[in-house]
């Protein structure tokens, strides 16, 4: 069993063929995988484009529903100072307007909803007019008891 030169030759280049055709149908396998992962992927991304868009709608469509919506200028929230003392403005102020009720504290600026703060701010301009009218009404009644020589 001699193996002339021309015989190797030719197992070797059967090998070579054989492993050259084993290599180009590992590549057509490998390319018909990653054409597959990218027919996948693109579809899962298109997928999440028309998800992203609908759910982008969607915000849309709710924003412009809440802007038709007439807010109560009573429910905007503002910012509020209450003064505080170590005397008689030292306890937190209790506000209620039609049944809804806040406690607010002294000395620190909070939010709180317009209306309260307009509660607030009738109740000083009217202790300034109560101020105005005890001191209005005590300068007469001693202008009188003067005239009346009491």
């Amino acid at each position: 069993m001699a193996t002339t030169k021309k015989e190797v030759a030719s197992d070797e280049q059967e090998q070579t063929v054989q492993t050259t055709e084993a290599q180009s149908d590992a590549t057509a396998q490998a390319e018909k995988i990653l054409a597959d992962a990218k027919a996948e992927a693109d579809k899962i991304l298109a997928d999440a484009k028309a998800k992203a868009a609908a759910g982008a709608e969607a915000a849309k469509d709710t924003a412009k529903a809440e802007a038709d919506i007439p807010v109560d200028p009573g429910e905007r929230l503002v910012s509020i100072r209450l003064f505080k003392d170590n005397d008689k403005y030292k306890d937190d102020v209790f506000v209620a307007v039609n049944g809804e009720r806040v406690q607010i504290r002294r000395g620190e600026t909070v939010l709180i909803k317009k209306k309260f703060a307009d509660v607030l701010e009738q109740s000083m301009k009217q202790d300034v007019a109560t101020a105005n009218m005890i001191e209005r009404e005590s300068s007469e009644f001693e202008a009188k008891a003067a005239a009346l020589k009491l």
